[in-house]
């Protein structure tokens, strides 16, 4: 009797939890169909200093006034989406590139010098962007990359994080399949698109979908590299918050959410599969 009480709380202690990461998603779509008057009114708190602000659930009237304005009336909104798909693109299948490879060479073979390398490896995965950034500033500045794309994807497709995570599920991998492919062919490189990739390839989903996650949302590496407005992604984009134009504000921020959400979800086995595959074999 106590177990199932335990366990109905538990769920509903779930749900609310589901319902409160899911909350100012909710309040983003609402606020995006929300007229500007009715934002001015609830929003007033905010903006004059003075009086109540509140944010109701459900407009009294709904309007898709702000889509067309953006989606319509404003190029800018394009330039900086594709902006942000180009950077986030490029990234991952650059990380893809090196880093499978590389997650391959670790999980193969084993000494000194290669644990050095994964260890140093390690320590790079934890370090911080903040604690980089001086350092990559100064070879991006020297390599002449300054103010262009490239100096957000050349740093960003070296990253270590995929190396780590790929690796963890070559090692998972059972020897005796690699002895039995031995028999047949003598060749490494046969043997890791065979065996390796196929074998691996929810590891390597997993990893392109958190870069993905990731890079969708980069804001220190443009703040810092990228001058021209016109080569900035969507974070850098959005102005300064006023009363005339929090309906903007709202509809390019849905937006932009939007194909991130969708991809988690339609994505969402795959990466509970990666990710759960590689937490049980650590």
């Amino acid at each position: 009797m106590i177990h199932s009480v335990l366990k109905k709380l538990s769920l509903c202690f779930l749900v609310l939890l589901c319902i409160l990461s899911c909350l100012p998603a909710f309040l983003l779509f609402t606020g995006s169909i929300t007229g500007k008057q009715e934002l001015a009114v609830s929003l007033k708190g905010i903006f004059e200093e003075q009086g109540q602000t509140f944010f109701v659930l459900f407009p009294s009237f709904p309007t898709l006034r702000g889509y067309l304005e953006v989606m319509l009336d404003t190029p800018e909104f394009y330039v900086v989406f594709w902006n942000s798909v180009k950077l986030a693109f490029f990234i991952v299948m650059g990380q893809l590139l090196l880093s499978v490879p590389a997650a391959w060479g670790f999980s193969r073979w084993h000494g000194k010098l290669c644990s050095l390398l994964f260890y140093l490896y390690t320590i790079l995965m934890l370090l911080p962007f903040q604690v980089t950034m001086l350092s990559s500033y100064i070879v991006i500045d020297k390599l002449g990359i300054m103010d262009s794309h490239a100096a957000i994807i050349l740093p960003a497709v070296c990253s270590t994080f995929p190396v780590f995570l790929i690796y963890r599920y070559f090692i998972g991998i059972p020897e005796e399949i690699f002895e039995a492919f031995s028999m047949d062919s003598s060749s490494h490189l046969r043997m890791f698109w065979h065996m390796g990739v196929p074998l691996a390839m929810p590891g390597i989903k997993a990893a392109m979908l958190l870069g993905i996650l990731e890079y969708w949302n980069l804001l220190e590496q443009p703040l810092l590299f990228l001058k021209t407005p016109a080569l900035w992604p969507f974070s850098l984009y959005l102005p300064r918050v006023s009363q005339e134009n929090t309906q903007y504000i709202f509809v390019f921020s849905f937006l932009v959410l939007l194909p991130v959400c969708l991809l988690a979800f339609l994505e969402r086995e795959e990466l509970q599969k990666g990710i759960g595959s590689i937490t049980r074999k650590q």
